[in-house]
């Protein structure tokens, strides 16, 4: 009985989060010479294995509420096991995490850094290089 209720729940809970999973984009600042991203460009670039879009050098910045989405959908990863990754990044002397910012910092970079990037699951208005419904 209790097993059979425990599977109810977790289908339950599956199916939820399916019908509920929540859309974002990937913005830029207004003029950026960047017209869209691949879903491979947006994970090497969040991993710093690239800095640079058809020859613009770009910023990444993380989203303290959509983080844990994100690094599911782009990077294939449970937050911990990036955690991990920049541990070892870091260790190593190799690279630093993109840093994070609250909504308002992300609007507030967007407007003020020419070549920020930056996922939000609000709508800003900034450019959209990538859409995920």
């Amino acid at each position: 009985m209790m097993n059979s209720i425990f599977k109810i729940f977790f289908l339950l809970s599956l199916f939820n989060s399916f019908l509920f999973a929540s859309s974002f984009r990937i913005y830029a600042s207004k003029d950026i010479a960047i017209d869209a991203l691949s879903k491979a460009q947006i994970s090497k670039l969040y991993l710093k294995k690239i800095s640079r879009i058809n020859g613009v050098k770009v910023i990444v910045y993380d989203n303290t509420k959509d983080y844990e989405e994100f690094t599911k959908f782009f990077l294939n990863k449970t937050p911990s096991q990036i955690h991990a990754y920049w541990m070892k990044q870091i260790f190593l002397g190799k690279k630093v995490p993109p840093v994070k910012l609250t909504q308002k910092e992300i609007v507030q970079k967007l407007e003020s850094s020419p070549n920020a990037i930056i996922y939000s699951s609000q709508k800003l208005n900034a450019k959209v290089l990538y859409e995920k419904e």
